[in-house]
């Protein structure tokens, strides 16, 4: 009983600390307040969230997110339109990390922040939430003039809806970055989609070997006999790793038009690449 009191009673400092003038106060008194089980904390740190003190509210918003609470999905939708930066993007942050479907009509709000962490992160809660209803906010931020935004609408459309949008994933194939432009090669391929079967092709030919490389990988997900021939191509790209690739992809596939093409790439400059070539006949009983 004694013990009891005494914890009731640090508990209750630990509460007052939260109204401490120095903010450093106030965060330890939160850090500490988490190993107490007591509704009144929760409420107590729901009300930090209006910290004029950003350290404070990460501080709070922290340990809330691992309450399970509708008042504090309340409250983080609400600090989404806070006028501080960090406060808006950990917002969302927070929102993916608890996975709560009520707070997607809000985070799509924020996707088109002017702060592109902001963004970064609503895309990612987005698809870590996984709802549906977010499929068109990041088909449109697919068209965002962040680079890091792009990739994030790219991968958080694979979560929500791995088999589409192949369309919009498309035109990603012709981004300006060409780390979008793998990523969205590799997404196509995983959703084994034959609608962007020409439009990959045409990513053999990319300016930069990871792009190409991604493509290869694309179409050896894709599969069939249809991939024969434009692999077969990539057996002669200028990179030993698009070469290679290639040369394995072809020999899951069993196609033996690719027979005679893997025998010329034994000849090949890159040791890998003629590895690759071999470990491809020898599902043709070459070797």
């Amino acid at each position: 009983m004694e013990n009891e009191t005494v914890s009731e009673q640090n508990m209750k400092e630990l509460l007052d600390g939260l109204d401490n003038n120095d903010w450093i106060v106030r965060v330890k008194a939160i850090l500490d307040l988490k190993n107490y089980d007591d509704p009144k904390i929760i409420d107590a740190l729901i009300g930090k969230l209006n910290d004029e003190n950003e350290n404070v509210w990460l501080s709070a918003a922290n340990v809330l997110k691992n309450y399970k609470d509708p008042r504090i999905i309340d409250s983080l939708v609400n600090t989404l339109s806070d006028n501080r930066d960090e406060v808006r993007w950990r917002s969302a942050y927070f929102l993916g990390e608890i996975g709560d479907k009520r707070a997607v009509e809000a985070i799509i709000e924020v996707i088109n922040d002017q702060n592109a962490e902001v963004r970064i992160n609503a895309a990612k809660a987005l698809g870590k939430i996984g709802d549906d209803n977010a499929i068109n906010a990041l088909i449109t931020a697919l068209d965002d003039e962040d680079t890091v935004v792009r990739k994030e609408a790219i991968t958080a459309l694979n979560l929500i809806s791995p088999q589409k949008p192949v369309d919009a994933l498309v035109k990603s194939l012709n981004d300006s970055d060409k780390n979008v432009r793998s990523l969205a090669a590799i997404i196509l391929g995983k959703t084994k989609s034959v609608d962007a079967f020409d439009d990959l092709i045409g990513t053999l030919d990319d300016e930069d070997h990871i792009v190409r490389v991604s493509a290869v990988y694309a179409l050896d997900k894709i599969g069939g006999n249809q991939t024969v021939k434009p692999l077969i191509k990539a057996l002669k790209d200028p990179h030993w790793e698009v070469r290679s690739d290639a040369a394995n992809a072809l020999g899951k596939l069993g196609n033996d038009d690719a027979v005679v093409h893997l025998m010329e790439a034994l000849k090949d400059e890159n040791a890998f690449v003629r590895k690759s070539a071999v470990k491809a006949l020898e599902k043709f009983n070459i070797f």
